[in-house]
């Protein structure tokens, strides 16, 4: 019996007869498999309501503020005990300003270590794994920026993305993963693996779910969208629009593990994706070469080797322009230009 998510929702929701209630409950004690979808959906949902609670409040920079207030107060009434049985009074600058030294001292270290962020950046051409301090695993796509603080531990998961990465989130159903994006996005989990394409430069964000539950969704709201294995939340910036679907996972995670697979993709996405791994501008000229669609699977070849093939599948024509050097010494970025193919 094949049980939607909807379905599961409604369940916990109460939404259910009580017939239709029964029933289901008589499946899930059959069923291992469908009580873990009910306790990682019931988990996500939980995720959802304390995710958006969580950010109507900055708690941190609450307790600074109060924390604050504490330490100068005792730091003050300390100072003034000492006053007090001080009969040195020409002591006094020297007393006033080695306060405020260690005061403000302590306070620039404190302030730093809160804001301390580690930035790892997969220059153009590369793919870098990174291992996160509570055992995740990130692979970082080509080009692409991954930030988290310092002090990254249980109980504070966050990092930033801006580009394409592939997380495998280590399982704690106690403390959240969460992954901010551009455009208020936030995609949040316990423990799943999935597939993110962030770049600031496209117009759409693309969150793939190979394993487990993930929640997507906008800051400060408490509508999110709950996805299953081999589900894809697509978000456009400019129109403000999501929409999900099924995809195959083989097409958009294939880079983590050095491929690149194209089912009917059409020549916009191919010359993206090659750009990014090649670190080379693609110009299409020519306005046939939009309605052009390949299907196939590159795993070792080079970039001749690759538009050597499109050529055979298509009548077009590749050109690789090398860089060339400047008057200020810097090189131009190698291009790529691709023409119809004349019958001449």
């Amino acid at each position: 019996m094949s049980i939607s998510t909807e379905y599961i929702m409604a369940y916990l929701d109460g939404k259910l007869s009580p017939a239709d209630t029964k029933e289901f409950e008589k499946q899930l004690a059959l069923s291992a498999e469908l009580k873990k979808d009910v306790d990682d959906i019931k988990h996500i949902l939980q995720l959802s309501t304390e995710l958006s609670m969580c950010r109507k409040v900055n708690v941190e920079k609450n307790w600074q503020k109060v924390s604050g207030r504490i330490k100068l107060h005792k730091q003050y009434t300390n100072f003034v005990k000492y006053l007090r049985n001080s009969a040195a009074i020409l002591t006094l600058p020297l007393i006033l300003l080695t306060g405020t030294l260690l005061y403000q001292t302590d306070a620039n270290k404190w302030e730093a270590e809160e804001i301390e962020t580690v930035e790892v950046l997969s220059v153009p051409g590369t793919i870098s794994k990174i291992n996160l301090p509570d055992g995740s695993v990130v692979w970082l796509n080509s080009g692409s920026t991954l930030t988290y603080a310092r002090n990254f531990r249980q109980g504070a998961r966050k990092v930033s993305l801006q580009g394409e990465a592939y997380f495998k989130v280590e399982s704690d159903k106690e403390n959240r993963f969460d992954v901010v994006l551009p455009g208020h996005l936030v995609v949040s989990a316990y423990g799943t693996e999935f597939n993110i394409n962030a770049y600031p430069d496209n117009n759409r964000i693309e969150t793939t779910l190979v394993k487990g539950v993930v929640a997507v969704g906008k800051e400060n709201t408490t509508n999110a969208s709950i996805l299953k294995p081999n589900q894809q939340f697509i978000y456009s910036k400019k129109e403000d629009i999501a929409t999900t679907k099924t995809v195959s996972l083989s097409v958009t995670t294939g880079w983590k593990d050095g491929k690149m697979v194209f089912k009917r993709a059409n020549m916009l996405e191919i010359i993206e994706r090659l750009s990014r791994k090649f670190n080379v501008d693609i110009i299409l000229e020519g306005e046939e070469l939009y309605g052009y669609e390949y299907s196939a699977t590159f795993i070792n070849e080079t970039l001749p080797e690759i538009l050597s093939l499109l050529e055979d599948s298509a009548p077009i024509k590749c050109r690789i322009v090398e860089p060339r050097q400047s008057e200020d010494s810097s090189f131009s970025k190698r291009k790529v230009i691709i023409t119809v193919k004349t019958n001449r």
